[in-house]
């Protein structure tokens, strides 16, 4: 049974969401195991924002790869925030 729109994007934005905070909780993780958490964490964004800007995508319009990226830059700046947790 086919699902309908509603359902198949709410699914998918929590594919999404799930997505993000398992790689948040390793980061985490990762990042308490450094001498300097707060130092890794920068280090690692920078270098992801790096990557976001120049990995090779899929062939598509301009527009939408100009969207796409700015959507990955805003997804690594949510999860890799320097504040510590509580």
């Amino acid at each position: 049974m086919a699902e309908d729109e509603e359902t198949a994007t709410a699914r998918y934005i929590a594919a999404n969401i799930s997505t993000q905070l398992l790689l948040k909780a390793i980061i985490e993780i990762i990042s308490t195991m450094a001498d300097d958490p707060d130092k890794y964490r920068r280090s690692l964004r920078i270098k992801l924002l790096e990557l976001a800007g120049t990995m090779p995508l899929a062939e598509m319009a301009p527009a939408r790869e100009d969207k796409v990226r700015a959507f990955v830059r805003e997804t690594i700046g949510t999860l890799l925030t320097n504040t510590r947790p509580n």
